[in-house]
């Protein structure tokens, strides 16, 4: 009874995307459709911010879609994928807690371990949908992508064991998410794997341990930097005694 009720709400979510015409309700029904498909990885499509999400264990995922400025009627539908996040809510309790050991961020991400642009680490993010014959083999295919290149990116910084081996080297350059993810470590007691993620944001190069340096040099005048600027992740070295 439940697989043909779960085949019957497929059909029904194919029959809208094949059958809709406007560029915003082509979107969400591709959105729709992709969460369905990726169902059994944990994703929701959430219409009213245009994403589809994951929560496990106090860990947020979400991936935004949208569509393109050019997009009309008849003549173009194009969406894309356009960011991936991670939100943590021990991490957002560890920085409420310990406010002088973190810098000011929007509240909105107060709990933010990494983002990326979609748009930069893949040359497939975007896709056409505008013929109404092609839109399950073109979703189905980005869904295929997204397992390929996105669900490996989310899981780069789940394991705080293999966290500081396995993230994208982008992440932890200057006005990267190293400051982020050195506080994921700490706020999960893995102090070791800390020490490690800042000697592989060195090893990156003059610009990465130049920036660390005068993080520490500002942490020790008493100074703070800004979220994102490229002091921050020298800075919280210092001031959690990780350098």
């Amino acid at each position: 009874m439940a697989t043909n009720e779960q085949g019957r709400s497929a059909t029904r979510l194919a029959e809208r995307l094949i059958e809709l015409e406007g560029p915003k309700e082509v979107l969400l029904a591709s959105g729709e459709w992709m969460a369905y498909r990726l169902e059994r990885d944990g994703f929701q499509w959430l219409k009213g911010r245009n994403s589809l999400e994951r929560r496990v264990d106090g860990r947020f995922e979400r991936m935004r879609l949208e569509g393109s400025r050019w997009n009309k009627r008849g003549k173009l539908i194009e969406f894309s994928i356009v960011s991936l996040e991670v939100f943590d809510e021990g991490l957002k309790a560890w920085r409420q807690s310990n406010p002088g050991l973190t810098v000011e961020r929007p509240e909105s991400v107060e709990g933010i371990v990494c983002a990326a642009s979609f748009l930069e680490i893949s040359r497939e993010a975007k896709v056409i949908v505008t013929l109404p014959s092609d839109r399950l083999a073109v979703v189905d295919g980005l869904c295929e992508h997204v397992r390929e290149v996105a669900l490996p990116w989310f899981s780069s910084s789940e394991d705080p064991e293999n966290l500081a081996e396995v993230v994208s080297d982008a992440l932890l350059r200057p006005t990267g998410f190293g400051q982020d993810l050195l506080e994921f470590l700490v706020s999960r007691g893995f102090h070791g794997e800390a020490r490690s993620l800042i000697r592989r944001a060195i090893s990156l190069g003059d610009s990465c341990s130049d920036a660390i340096r005068e993080g520490r040099d500002l942490a020790i005048s008493g100074g703070r930097p800004n979220w994102h600027s490229p002091q921050a992740l020298g800075w919280s070295g210092e001031v959690l005694g990780l350098l």
